[in-house]
């Protein structure tokens, strides 16, 4: 970000601490004493108001600090500075960092290893949609989120969302696979929400199993969990996305192999739903 607000840079923060919603962040908030309706955090992150109290601000920071949101002085003095407060003191630093949480686990030459060489496994587990339908060498499920990835990347901006937060998504929704396989648990317009429960489970213990390597299990559980429930704006924008990347390769499939794949279309039709993104997904729909 070349000139970060101190909206940009609240909501940044925010997300990175878990905080997933504007009251969740205000209910930690009033536990230190200070007391604020939402509207307020709203105006924050649109940079409509910022706060000047730099006690008020020192203790967001110690909350973001406490759940790792914030990890630097580097970052801690781009807060202050854009809301107009400097850099902290020498004081203010020694007692910041009492809030901050070492890596309950460091990452050695050996884990990062084992952890690269498992989700290298993830260039060879074949998407199964494509298996199934016959595709002559068709993806991985690492090829399927490169390409979203760059999907989310020029995307993020358009809908103000987190790139970081959407990035994260965008690599670990499938990676769950590498320790599963793949299921599919819906064709279509036909849904079967049981083997999707049992599917979810299924990655969310993969993937558990593969961050827990370098520990960061508990980290990528809060993006998975985010993931499912669909509530947040990256996780809609997200889900948008993965079927609307699915159906631009259903179309790129169906011209190589000169076929109809009509389910993934109908699928990521009934999922699409952003105006900009349905454009995208009807231009796409025309060169079938």
């Amino acid at each position: 970000m070349d000139n970060p607000t101190f909206g940009s840079l609240f909501k940044r923060y925010r997300l990175r601490s878990g905080f997933f919603t504007l009251h969740d962040f205000g209910d930690v908030l009033a536990k230190h004493g200070y007391v604020f309706e939402d509207s307020l955090f709203s105006r924050w992150q649109k940079n409509t108001r910022i706060p000047k109290r730099r006690q008020l601000l020192l203790t967001i920071i110690k909350i973001f600090l406490e759940r790792q949101g914030l990890t630097s002085i580097q970052d801690i003095n781009s807060f202050l500075e854009t809301a107009g407060q400097g850099r902290v003191t020498e004081h203010e630093s020694t007692e910041l960092c009492s809030h901050t949480k070492a890596p309950t686990k460091k990452i050695s030459p050996d884990n990062a290893l084992d952890f690269f060489l498992a989700i290298a496994r993830s260039k060879r587990v074949i998407r199964s949609g494509w298996k199934r339908e016959k595709i002559k060498n068709p993806e991985s499920i690492a090829e399927h989120s490169f390409q979203l990835n760059l999907m989310a990347v020029i995307m993020a901006d358009l809908f103000g969302t987190d790139l970081e937060k959407l990035i994260k998504m965008a690599l670990v929704h499938d990676l769950g696979e590498v320790v599963t396989g793949d299921t599919v648990w819906s064709r279509g317009g036909d849904v079967n929400d049981d083997k999707r429960i049992i599917k979810e489970k299924r990655e969310e213990a993969g993937l558990m199993k593969i961050f827990r390597i370098v520990d960061k299990n508990d980290e990528y559980k809060k993006i998975f969990d985010e993931m499912r429930e669909k509530k947040t704006l990256e996780a809609k924008i997200f889900r948008q996305l993965d079927k609307l990347e699915m159906a631009i390769q259903a179309l790129v499939y169906e011209k190589e192999n000169h076929i109809k794949l009509d389910e993934f279309f109908i699928n990521a039709d009934l999922q699409i739903h952003s105006p900009f993104l349905r454009k995208i997904f009807e231009q796409a729909i025309g060169l079938r």
